[in-house]
């Protein structure tokens, strides 16, 4: 090889050099835009989110006192004295004890055979 060939070898090992640390750089760049968009979008997502989370608490809230004031007891007592709900008594026939009146009372006990299934 000539002196004139190396020294054109070396200038372009050079300029590649050069041009991939700047290709190499300018993906950097793109990469970090890139990333710095993704996180401003999705910036404004979860703040539109938690906007739409406390507005539906606010209507919760004037729901539940809704709920409340519809179902207190001057509202029930209201409504009854329109005769919108009407009121029936309760006989000691149509009430279910879960136990007995009297401590003495057998208890059922299931069979050995029911209880293994």
């Amino acid at each position: 090889m000539s002196r004139t060939q190396q020294d054109q070898a070396q200038g372009a090992m050079f300029l590649v050099r050069w041009l991939a640390l700047v290709v190499f750089v300018g993906l950097l760049g793109v990469c970090y835009v890139h990333m710095k968009q993704k996180l401003t979008t999705d910036g404004n997502l979860c703040r539109e989110l938690e906007n739409s989370v406390r507005e539906l608490d606010e209507k919760l809230l004037g729901i539940n006192s809704d709920i409340r004031r519809l179902t207190g007891r001057p509202a029930l007592e209201r409504r009854r004295q329109e005769g919108f709900i009407r009121m029936m008594e309760v006989t000691d026939a149509r009430i279910v004890r879960l136990r007995p009146q009297t401590e003495s009372a057998a208890l059922p006990v299931a069979d050995s055979g029911e209880a293994a299934r």
